[in-house]
């Protein structure tokens, strides 16, 4: 196929960033893992972890933030290169890479006052305000920051020597170097107070005489911190002119702080694709070396054209290449049905913050590529088998997927008319397009696959005694929880709502600040509706990743959503609800509507279960027929369910 009859000519047009040549324009964004050793060593989880996003087609592969000196640590079980005893596994890093015809960078960091040690230290003592680190940052001395320049230095002698094709000095996210550039963190008197670039500008200057003029330096840039007194894009300009001048060979544009972490990794709720791009085009007007930017992006409609029009010259992408490594190579081959949509959940990086490895909440493969590289190595099945799926949410089409790639003979049973379960009652909502997305995205691979679906079919003992399935998978749900409090009967179902099947006031309190409850509280205060949340607990949407948590929160707030917490329900009337405060005090709180949304228990037949028991010992209980959790869950308990048959 000539580059002419190539739909995204552009994504896929070659480009270099000083003497490299990049085989496309598609950038893996560096990303912690949290998979190397507790000493920050390459082991063979980070190993397939590149390679399967090598294999899959990127140009550029950019490793994600290793530490520059211990101080300087971020995160659990992240990549190091503090020292030279680590450049033969890093060598194994980019010789395994390189086979697949992708370029490597590595990208050099010091957390700053973000990072995870008993002391970090900073440009001033202060601290962040959201995430503040369990003690007040120390301020570093003028001859610390100049040994730090060296630590900057002496690592990318280490990645050149370890056959990296080049490096990126980490500048934006609120770690150390961005800590120097913003006024919100640097108060410094001497030379580096003065003089805000100075840091980074030194560090550019210094691993260009350690390691030749011509060796490339890509600089991660903050272009906004999304905080009053930050770094604003106009400032970023001004930035970028100066270490343009110092060698920097291109920018890669980002923002955000730890306290702004929800622009960092946007979540579905504030849906950009190419999040960074206005940004970054103002940075592109101001240089003469190529610009890197995204967010967001799962459409390459959206990557093609941003090159296209001048806008950037390569684009990042971040979560997708978690969720699909193929993303590239299927964009080429215009497979784009093929291609399983991030979410942009932030399970991802919700994992780090535990700490814990990263997974991927469509992708159970995730973290395991060490085991599979793709699902092309997945064993076939040793005895085909007759496999009974009942249940057609994403636990059921997961376990359908893989049993039928593995080789059985599968019946998937959805006892409605629609596959997707629980899901379906929000795929119309704002914040659910990735979602549907996903949806959309096993029903064309099932299409295409041997599964036999059977929709309205409601699975009974009869029928399971009539075809003596092999095994029996049951993945039949969940259903809502029906506390015991005086006047429940007076409440309508947060499902009832966004199913359509119920009119709701104006007035309207939801009683549960879950997930669900928050999400409903967005759609009907865009509605214009008044809404109260009154939740029994201390916060809200508790189990969300950071992210989540603080975009949903913003955005209740930006919405004059009225916010109770610590404030049980003790009673329910047809138009008011009692509460009580810490201190056993009653209120009563009137509304025209009251919905429940308070979570969620299994549904599963113990009749079906025993009949399906008494016709094969491979009888299996997954997703929320198990227990109700996330999507996450799940599809994982799908995807080994299905290896283990």
């Amino acid at each position: 196929m000539s580059q002419e009859d190539l739909k995204f000519n552009n994504l896929f047009k070659e480009i270099s960033i000083g003497k490299v040549q990049l085989r496309n324009r598609i950038v893996m964004s560096p990303m912690v893992m949290c998979y190397a050793t507790s000493q920050g060593e390459i082991n063979e989880q980070v190993l397939s972890h590149f390679e399967a996003r090598a294999r899959g087609g990127v140009g550029l592969i950019i490793v994600e933030s290793s530490y520059v000196h211990p101080l300087g640590k971020g995160f659990e079980s992240e990549i190091a290169i503090d020292r030279d005893s680590l450049i033969p596994t890093l060598h194994m890093l980019t010789n395994l890479v390189k086979v697949y015809g992708s370029a490597i960078a590595i990208q050099l960091y010091h957390a700053g006052i973000q990072a995870c040690v008993e002391q970090p230290v900073g440009p001033s003592a202060i601290g962040r305000k959201v995430f503040p680190s369990p003690r007040t940052p120390r301020e570093l001395t003028t001859t610390e920051v100049e040994e730090l320049v060296e630590y900057f230095a002496d690592a990318a002698l280490r990645a050149k020597k370890a056959g990296f094709d080049m490096v990126e000095v980490h500048g934006s996210h609120g770690y150390l170097i961005a800590e120097f550039l913003s006024p919100l963190t640097n108060r410094r008197t001497d030379k580096y107070g003065a003089d805000k670039i100075l840091f980074a500008y030194e560090i550019i200057r210094r691993i260009k005489e350690k390691c030749g003029e011509d060796y490339p330096i890509l600089f991660r840039l903050a272009s906004c911190e999304f905080e009053e007194g930050g770094i604003t894009v106009d400032y970023a300009k001004k930035i970028a002119k100066r270490l343009e001048d110092a060698g920097v060979d291109a920018f890669d544009i980002t923002g955000g702080t730890k306290d702004t972490s929800d622009h960092i990794i946007p979540p579905a709720y504030y849906e950009t694709q190419g999040y960074f791009f206005k940004n970054a085009y103002e940075i592109k007007k101001v240089v003469n070396v190529p610009v890197i930017s995204g967010g967001m992006i799962i459409d390459p409609n959206i990557a093609d054209e941003a090159i296209g029009n001048g806008i950037v010259d390569l684009v990042f992408i971040g979560r997708q290449l978690l969720a699909d490594p193929e993303w590239p190579k299927k964009v080429k081959e215009g497979k784009l049905n093929e291609i399983r949509p991030c979410t942009a959940c932030d399970e991802c990086i919700g994992s780090i913050s535990l700490p814990a490895p990263v997974i991927c909440s469509v992708n159970p493969l995730k973290g395991f590529e060490y085991k599979f590289l793709n699902e092309d190595e997945l064993p076939k099945a040793e005895t085909r088998k007759k496999v009974f799926i009942v249940g057609g949410g994403v636990a059921g089409l997961e376990a359908a997927r893989i049993s039928s790639m593995r080789g059985h003979d599968v019946i998937l049973f959805e006892e409605s008319n629609v596959l997707g379960g629980i899901t379906n009652l929000v795929l119309n909502e704002k914040y659910k397009t990735r979602i549907k997305k996903l949806i959309e995205w096993y029903i064309n691979v099932l299409k295409s696959s041997k599964v036999t679906i059977k929709t309205n079919t409601k699975v009974t003992p009869k029928i399971l005694k009539e075809e003596k399935p092999d095994v029996v998978i049951l993945a039949t749900g969940s259903e809502p929880l029906i506390p015991k409090i005086p006047g429940i009967e007076n409440c309508v179902l947060a499902e009832d709502v966004f199913a359509g099947k119920v009119n709701v006031g104006n007035n309207i309190v939801i009683i549960g600040g879950g997930l669900v409850g928050c999400e409903l509280a967005l759609k009907l205060a865009e509605e214009g509706k008044k809404v109260t949340i009154v939740e029994a607990l201390p916060l809200l949407a508790r189990d969300e990743p950071r992210q989540c948590r603080l975009a949903i929160l913003r955005l209740l707030q930006k919405l004059e959503v009225n916010i109770l917490t610590n404030s049980p329900v003790v009673e329910i009337r047809r138009e008011s609800v009692d509460i009580v405060d810490n201190l056993g005090k009653r209120a009563t709180i009137y509304a025209d509507t009251i919905v429940l949304s308070v979570g969620r228990i299994k549904r599963l037949d113990n009749g079906l279960l025993e009949s399906a028991k008494s016709i094969t010992n491979e009888v299996y209980i997954i997703g929320d027929a198990m227990k109700p959790r996330k999507i996450k869950d799940a599809i994982r308990e799908g995807f080994w369910t299905a290896i283990s048959i």
